[in-house]
């Protein structure tokens, strides 16, 4: 009889083989991919992949804290990237500083004029260096030790003694008319490149052009005017200056150049005195000349306006007879002479209607001082100092 195998072992048998083939299936050996750098990566995945140490970046240039420029005089020099200290070897770069850059003024030519001076009160306790102008001499010491970044000096023939002078401290020229051929041109008309350089130099541009626009408004105001008044009907003045008022500059000196630029007519005629000018003129010359008007500038001006009007001497004048006797403006700086510098600008609107009001009654002078004194002076006049600027005293 033969053997046979039990249907239950048989079924188990059966479902041993089916389970042996399904485990051999699932781990069937696969071969590797070779590396394709041609081939797309996986999709990143934050959660899968580690996170891996920055890159090294490069490290940054160095700000260079020097650069090179080409000075008024066409010097090549290095200055400071940044300048936040400058002096001035005269007063019209001072101003012209003052205008464009306050805040980085280490020091004063002069003091402020006025009492008080209309200026911020952070600007009243600026140092008064002095410097190299008029009458006086400056010291080369007291400059070095107000630790300035660079030093601006305006006459082109002093320059290299003053950079020698000054050692490492850059002096740089800043072409403000002195010492020039035609300065008493340069004085009036040549402030636009001035402007221009000095607010690329201390890093202010938009401020100097702001400043050269309301310089060239006011220049063309004045020539249009004048374009209307003929030779024969310009005002004759006399400009007096000092103590006594028998001092005064003739036609062609910087001192007096605003008056002639606008139509003013200076009577003088006395010898040019170059620098700080003022030339003597008598009493018996002044009633010769027989001015319409006089302006008085330099010297004791309150105490000289009340001499003219009250001295008998000078009664006999047709501009006191007619009291067309005028103080200049001149607080914080001088609007004519005093010396002849940027805020001239401001004065060309002030003399030229003084000299003729009825064809400039289409002129808001009074706004046009806020303006000046607001946007370059820092200053925001009141209505009551801006009556005493303008105003003659009692």
């Amino acid at each position: 009889m033969k053997n046979k195998i039990p249907i239950n072992i048989l079924l188990i048998l059966i479902a041993a083989i089916l389970s042996i083939s399904l485990i051999g299936c699932s781990t069937e050996t696969q071969t590797p991919q070779p590396y394709s750098p041609t081939a797309s990566p996986a999709p990143f995945s934050a959660a899968a992949s580690p996170v891996s140490a920055p890159a090294a970046s490069t490290p940054a240039s160095p700000t260079p804290t020097t650069r090179t420029i080409t000075d008024m005089y066409g010097r090549s020099l290095t200055v400071p990237s940044t300048i936040n200290r400058v002096l001035t070897s005269g007063p019209i770069e001072m101003q012209i500083v003052y205008l464009l850059a306050p805040d980085k003024l280490a020091g004063l030519s002069f003091t402020f004029n006025g009492n008080p001076p209309l200026v911020p009160e952070k600007y009243k306790s600026l140092p008064v260096i002095g410097g190299w102008f008029g009458t006086q001499t400056g010291n080369y010491e007291t400059f070095i030790a107000a630790n300035p970044d660079i030093i601006l000096e305006g006459t082109e023939t002093s320059i290299k003694e003053r950079q020698e002078k000054f050692g490492s401290i850059p002096v740089a020229g800043l072409k403000a008319g002195e010492g020039t051929t035609n300065y008493a041109d340069d004085a009036l008309t040549g402030y636009e490149p001035e402007f221009r350089f000095l607010g690329e130099l201390l890093g202010v541009q938009d401020r100097a052009e702001s400043l050269i626009s309301y310089y060239k408004e006011a220049m063309s105001y004045v020539e249009k005017t004048l374009e209307n008044i003929p030779e024969e009907d310009r005002i004759r003045v006399y400009y007096a200056e000092g103590k006594e008022g028998f001092s005064t500059d003739p036609v062609g000196s910087m001192h007096t150049r605003l008056l002639e630029f606008c139509g003013g007519v200076n009577v003088a005629e006395v010898t040019l005195k170059p620098g700080y000018g003022m030339a003597d003129a008598s009493l018996e010359q002044i009633l010769l000349w027989d001015p319409d008007m006089i302006i008085i500038g330099r010297g004791s001006q309150t105490t000289l306006y009340k001499s003219i009007l009250s001295d008998s001497r000078w009664s006999q004048l047709r501009a006191v007879k007619n009291k067309q006797v005028a103080i200049r403006p001149d607080n914080p700086f001088s609007w004519f002479d005093g010396p002849p510098g940027p805020c001239h600008i401001v004065g060309t609107y002030w003399m030229i209607n003084k000299l003729y009001p009825e064809e400039t009654k289409d002129l808001d002078l009074k706004a046009k001082v806020k303006e000046f004194y607001s946007k370059f002076l820092q200053y925001d006049l009141t209505d009551q100092e801006l009556e005493k600027l303008l105003a003659n005293p009692d």
